[in-house]
């Protein structure tokens, strides 16, 4: 392989580099799909991972697609509605992390004109149209390469989503938990949470 992934962890933390201009995150931009072609397992790469490390990242979910590049990408609003998600990294080979990712973004970029608004395709998600959603899967993984520009991973605390022990059931008003009803998922306050188990919702 022309590029090599990058997988030293305490690299991958760094915070990445604005791009000056379009036609260098372009440049970058050609590097990182052409890493994507030789992979058959990629559907995201940003240039941290290539170990260049400027803000630019490529998302292609379907194989036959044109990429979507994003140069010093930004996310400028995320919905209130989270999800858990099962989600893997080429440069953490192996490892799948269950991470809280909001189910719609708006992402502003230098090479956009206008912010891109990403999510489901279809509505409201349940655990089956997740399997099969590709703007479900675009819009986290925007998410995950966007956190490589930040020098974030998704193993990282605030990412990852980690279940309660049953013996440490007792919650702060403040505690962030995950409730579910009907295959969809948020991840708010307990005090918010005890609201909609009125509702019908279940704290996970």
């Amino acid at each position: 392989m022309k590029y090599k992934i990058v997988k030293d962890k305490e690299y991958l933390r760094k915070k990445t580099t604005p791009v000056s201009s379009i036609e260098e995150g372009q440049e970058i931009a050609n590097k990182l799909i052409e890493a994507l072609d030789e992979l058959s397992n990629g559907i995201g790469l940003s240039a941290i991972q290539i170990g260049i490390p400027k803000a630019v990242s490529v998302i292609r979910v379907k194989k036959d697609s044109v990429p979507i590049i994003l140069m010093n990408p930004v996310i400028v609003d995320s919905s209130k509605e989270k999800m858990m998600f099962t989600e893997g990294c080429l440069s953490i080979p192996g490892k799948l992390s269950n991470t809280i990712r909001s189910m719609k973004v708006t992402v502003s970029t230098l090479n956009h004109a206008n912010p891109m608004p990403f999510g489901p395709d279809t509505e409201p998600v349940t655990q089956e149209s997740v399997r099969s959603d590709y703007g479900l899967l675009e819009c986290v993984c925007v998410q995950h390469e966007i956190d490589h520009t930040n020098g974030v991973l998704m193993i990282d605390e605030g990412v990852r989503y980690v279940q309660k022990v049953e013996k440490t059931i007792k919650h702060g008003r403040n505690d962030k938990v995950v409730v579910e009803k009907n295959g969809e998922t948020q991840y708010i306050k307990y005090k918010k949470a005890l609201d909609l188990v009125k509702e019908g919702w279940k704290i996970i």
